[in-house]
């Protein structure tokens, strides 16, 4: 999860004011949402007071100053810190370079499908536009889901995307998470999106890809963990408000960060070949399933983007697992369906992470010294597969995602 401390450096948190300035007579090309789930540590991280919260804002109100004819809202629910003394969630309106509105919000959790279709639906109605973009901010476990996949969850593991404590202190990651399934539902609701963002991690996998194929035209994200810093957003939102090259600018953006020692895998999905990927995974996994029999596969030696006591490598890279299990012909076929569904994508050796699965070097990065980084072998999505050790967890609760139907898992026996 996003909880990684790159650097101790003092910020200045960004003052919320209020004007009545708001000019609906600029027409806008572009609204992009981005949706700050900050009430957990993200808003203060205790150790050498790095405040990832507040630097983002800063990093936003500098931003926005080279985002042109366009509009840049900020739901912003922060717990509670010496920065933020009451801990109330706001909704921010950016034009012209400057700061339109503050406006007040009810305390709620933003794990909550409904406060996210609330939230969106008026930053989105109060600052029409020609098109339409959305960044979810917090922290992320990608397609991960709980039980009861229709409203948001409290539980002790964490599932999906938020993190809300439910009480406005920063003391961990949070207890309250949204599943996909809920999001993609709440997103029906708003204005089609020319993109989804996601500031948090593992949220770039293909099971999240299918899921939200309908409400967005692109998925940008990590298949990895991210630095707790995130996005640099001073470059970043000028990027989002590209007409055509958003998707590649917001990537490069970000991927420049590791001048800094940033280093973090990167792609971008074009939904609309989401469907022709899913077909032709399909058909390429039945080519091969019968040679593992009654057994899982051996994913030993693949890439792979988790590794921790909890989750034990569950994520692995989509072109490695099929690139390895799959005859050069039928590869090459599946190949070219995914080359034009992930349309970009920066790859990185080592990322920064949380955990200490292997060698990790004075940067926090982590070497994984089981298996090796290659250009023809990263894919830059993730794909979950199942294996014994989560017969009774994750290979069940993988079947609530439409994926796993569509892909076909239930006819080779997953």
């Amino acid at each position: 999860m996003r909880k990684i401390l790159f650097a101790i450096i003092a910020v200045t948190m960004l003052t919320a004011c209020n004007k009545d300035d708001n000019n609906q007579d600029t027409p806008l090309g572009r609204t992009v949402f981005i949706y700050m789930a900050a009430n957990n540590n993200l808003a203060q991280w205790g150790a050498g007071g790095y405040f990832f919260a507040d630097e983002d804002l800063r990093q936003i109100k500098e931003g926005v100053k080279s985002m042109g004819s366009n509009c840049l809202a900020v739901y912003v629910n922060q717990a509670k810190t010496d920065r933020c003394p009451d801990g109330k969630p706001y909704l921010l309106y950016y034009r012209n370079g400057e700061q339109t509105d503050s406006i007040p919000m009810e305390e709620t959790l933003t794990s909550d499908p409904a406060v996210l279709e609330t939230v969106a639906r008026k930053a989105f109605t109060d600052n029409p536009a020609d098109s339409y973009g959305m960044v979810f901010w917090g922290h992320g476990t990608g397609w991960n889901i709980k039980n009861d996949s229709t409203a948001y969850n409290s539980m002790a593991r964490p599932r999906a995307y938020g993190g809300d404590t439910g009480d406005q202190s920063h003391s961990d990651t949070g207890k309250y998470w949204m599943n996909i399934p809920s999001m993609a539902k709440a997103l029906s609701h708003v204005p089609h999106l020319d993109f989804i963002f996601f500031d948090c991690c593992h949220m770039a996998c293909i099971e999240n890809a299918y899921e939200l194929r309908q409400v967005t035209d692109y998925i940008i994200g990590s298949p990895a963990e991210i630095p707790g810093v995130g996005a640099p957003y001073q470059t970043v939102v000028p990027a989002m408000m590209e007409k055509t090259s958003f998707y590649s600018s917001i990537i490069d953006r970000y991927y420049e960060q590791r001048a800094q020692g940033l280093d973090v895998p990167l792609a971008a999905i074009k939904t609309s070949e989401v469907a022709n990927l899913t077909s032709a995974t399909r058909t390429v996994l039945k080519s091969f399933a019968d040679s593992f029999g009654s057994e899982y596969p051996d994913v030993s030696g693949l890439i792979h983007y988790y590794n921790d006591n909890t989750y034990d490598n569950m994520y692995y890279d989509m072109n490695d697992f099929i690139l390895k299990f799959a005859s050069a012909d039928n590869y090459k076929i599946w190949k070219q369906a995914y080359d034009k569904t992930v349309v970009y994508k920066k790859m990185a050796e080592r990322w920064m992470t949380n955990r200490d699965p292997y060698i990790v070097d004075s940067t926090w990065k982590t070497y994984y010294g089981d298996f090796e980084m290659t250009e023809a072998r990263f894919g830059g999505v993730s794909m979950f597969v199942p294996q014994w050790r989560f017969r009774h967890t994750e290979n069940l609760t993988i079947q609530q995602m439409g994926w796993y139907w569509a892909a076909g898992y239930n006819e080779i026996g997953w």
